[in-house]
């Protein structure tokens, strides 16, 4: 974990953070909110000057009405073009990232007598859903899809998981540490041995174990080579070839030093 967390560091250096971006704003979002929140998404956007991508356009709310209306109005969706709310069913909050748009709804904290609280892995989601604008930068958009290009969710979820508490850490919201017990080591979803290979679905819970996947990767060959993983599944127009060219293992090798390590990194052990 250290060592993938000193590779992160020396590729950013010295962040300048950039508010370079977009945002509409619900205005029963606090002002204290506001504050904290735009904090992290500077941070997360001035990470990434040096790739090249569109300029964010970022919906932060409070209720899943007010998403659906100020998307609908700016003839924007995100999420299931059928459903009734943009990226959610209109139950909890919702975080979603789809190219260069973002929508952060906290819906649970701001309900009525919501007995909910800004617990580490909210406040590192808006770090966590910029990250995945930059996958889709680097990768296209059709990393999603079930193609030849598609990454696989534990590692499109854990990477984002991955940068969001890196981000919130580097902020001073929490330790880094913090996030990851909460993720990983103190997951119940981990307490039996399911190989990584089948947390692609959206039914298991690919974030926490992604996460430790993304950290393995890191320290192992360093944040900028991490990148190129989705890099080269765009120039390979696979993610197959891709992962082999920027990491030197087939995914089929990296599935099988990770299973290795797990018990290491007490993982369903």
């Amino acid at each position: 974990t250290n060592a993938a967390l000193d590779s992160t560091s020396e590729y950013f250096g010295k962040v300048i953070p950039s508010s370079d971006y977009e945002i509409i704003i619900d205005p029963a979002i606090t002002n204290a909110d506001r504050t904290w929140i735009t904090s992290i998404l500077d941070y997360a956007n001035g990470s990434f000057m040096n790739i090249q991508r569109d300029k964010l356009k970022i919906f932060l709310g409070t209720s899943h009405a007010w998403s659906k209306n100020t998307l609908s109005a700016s003839n924007l969706w995100i999420g299931d073009p059928h459903a009734t709310y943009p990226c959610s069913q209109g139950i909890n909050d919702a975080y979603c990232a789809e190219k260069n748009l973002v929508l952060l709804i906290y819906s649970d904290i701001y309900s009525p007598n919501s007995q909910y609280r800004w617990d580490f892995g909210r406040r590192s989601t808006p770090a966590h859903e910029v990250f995945h604008t930059i996958q889709f930068a680097l990768a296209g958009p059709n990393v999603g899809g079930d193609n030849q290009m598609h990454i696989p969710r534990w590692l499109m979820e854990g990477s984002a998981n991955f940068f969001g508490f890196y981000v919130a850490d580097r902020l001073g919201f929490d330790k880094y540490q913090t996030g990851r017990n909460q993720q990983i080591n103190n997951n119940s979803a981990y307490m039996t041995t399911v190989p990584l290979v089948q947390y692609d679905n959206f039914t298991s819970d690919p974030y926490g174990i992604g996460q430790a996947a993304t950290e393995y990767l890191i320290a192992s060959i360093g944040f900028e080579k991490f990148l190129n993983i989705w890099k080269f599944t765009k120039s390979e127009s696979s993610f197959a070839l891709g992962f082999k060219k920027a990491t030197g293992l087939t995914i089929e090798d990296f599935y099988s030093k990770f299973e290795a390590a797990r018990k290491s990194m007490h993982i369903g052990y």
